[in-house]
């Protein structure tokens, strides 16, 4: 078990230039079309320039989460910053070139100077987990006690490179993410950056267990039978010292790929007799890739804070070869959350989250 907290989150996502805007609109009428044209959900701040873009949104999410947060001046100076993604600055040679590009430390760098952090600055990318492997390095620098309070940034803004990629992999939906949904055909991809202030200090939700894996199955997707994520899960309940009928919610990863969500609806049905409630995130905000675990543990708090588990956009038919039916809610009574990430190369990630007042 662990001693840290969530203190604060902040989000800019395809549902909202901030967080509330966010949560407000995933309360609303599903709409899978809500981030603009294929491939990819972006957040609705415009600019021509993709690297004032990017600075823009930074500075507007840094405002958001320094109110929410409520360090003092110093405090908040001295913040070391873990920054993960999976492109970094790749788009912005969609505008200028091979010179347009940085190193991902001082891109990483340029977001920490954007929120003013001047502590330590981490790259890290280990594709879709990244948000969470920057994760994983904070709850360590708070539990050797180098650090009391720590930033986490989930960074993934638009670029050609990437949509090139899952396209031509043919990962991609040519209408809309259907998550666990029986005619499901692939993803979407989505732009976030997600701030998560990570303390030792109490706070509503405690980080209770982190734990990491990996599937060598395939590079670019799962092990059909889910073992990787079923042990994986498995960890994180261990080290919370959860028995799984303690488990009120399950985050999904979920995004609509009709293989890799049949191989997680495995791992959950081999791990539970009892299947908890379940949602995923993905429909509404698009696959925001190395963005995802920073950016929906944003949003799933936000709106368990306000007493709902929200509707998982997209899933409207059961498969039931999959075996789950998200749904949305009243979430007054959700206490413990174990929450599912993975990417490519085999990356897999199960956080324990539990209420702590």
């Amino acid at each position: 078990m662990t001693g840290a907290f969530v203190r604060a989150c902040a989000l800019a996502s395809a549902l909202g230039p901030d967080l509330e805007a966010a949560v407000e609109r995933l309360a609303g009428t599903p709409d899978t079309k809500i981030g603009g044209p294929w491939p990819y959900f972006a957040i609705p701040i415009s600019g021509k320039d993709w690297r004032k873009r990017a600075e823009a949104i930074a500075r507007s999410v840094a405002g958001d989460l320094r109110r929410e947060g409520a360090l003092a001046p110093g405090e908040w100076a001295a913040l070391p910053c873990i920054v993960g993604s999976s492109s970094f600055c790749v788009g912005a040679w969609d505008d200028g070139g091979w010179q347009a590009l940085e190193p991902s430390f001082e891109f990483s760098s340029s977001l920490a100077k954007a929120f003013g952090a001047r502590g330590p600055v981490t790259a890290v990318s280990t594709t879709c987990t990244s948000g969470f492997s920057a994760l994983d390095i904070a709850l360590g620098l708070i539990a050797e006690g180098e650090f009391r309070d720590v930033l986490v940034l989930g960074v993934e803004f638009c670029n050609r490179l990437t949509v090139a990629g899952f396209a031509g992999l043919q990962l991609l939906s040519a209408t809309a993410a259907r998550p666990c949904d029986r005619e499901r055909d692939g993803l979407v991809l989505g732009e976030a950056l997600a701030a998560v202030l990570v303390s030792a200090a109490p706070a509503p939700w405690r980080i209770a267990a982190l734990a990491t894996g990996m599937d060598a199955a395939s590079v670019t997707g799962p092990a059909p039978d889910g073992t990787a994520t079923a042990k994986t899960m498995r960890a994180a309940l261990a080290r919370a010292q959860w028995e799984t009928s303690r488990v009120d919610l399950i985050k999904l990863q979920s995004g609509g790929g009709p293989l890799a969500d049949l191989a997680e609806g495995r791992a959950v049905r081999e791990l539970f007799a009892t299947v908890p409630g379940s949602v995923s995130l993905k429909g509404a905000l698009g696959h925001t890739l190395g963005a995802s675990g920073p950016a929906e543990l944003a949003l799933l708090l936000a709106s368990l804070s306000r007493g709902r588990v929200p509707a998982t956009w997209g899933f409207a038919k059961p498969d039931e070869e999959l075996g789950l039916a998200p749904s949305g809610g009243d979430g007054k009574g959700v206490r413990r959350v174990l929450f599912n990430l993975s990417g490519f190369g085999g990356s897999v990630m199960s956080l324990a989250l539990e209420k702590a007042a």
